[in-house]
């Protein structure tokens, strides 16, 4: 891309994802892709998601919740890139 042709969000997000994720060797790669969230932060967000739906979460609640979200979505677009590295085969 040019220095005077404006990047999309889409475009500046993919430029940092791919070069976080060439940072990644197979073994912290395939460590990222196995990743998972506790069984207490999903039954935390489990329950947050259910008073956000019925219109009873707090404002400092609705916060946690979302800022949790993002990170967790941030996260999973890396567990994409950390996937194709994990996968492949040895020598590539």
């Amino acid at each position: 891309m040019g220095n005077n042709v404006p990047m999309t969000t889409a475009t500046a997000l993919d430029e940092i994802f791919n070069s976080v994720g060439s940072c990644l060797s197979v073994e912290a790669a395939t460590k990222l892709r196995d990743l998972r969230i506790s069984e207490a932060l999903q039954s935390q967000l489990d329950s947050w998601a259910v008073q956000n739906s019925e219109g009873k979460l707090g404002n400092e609640e609705r916060q946690q919740y979302e800022s949790i979200l993002r990170t967790l979505n941030f996260v999973a677009v890396l567990q994409v890139k950390a996937r194709k590295i994990a996968e492949q085969p040895s020598g590539s």
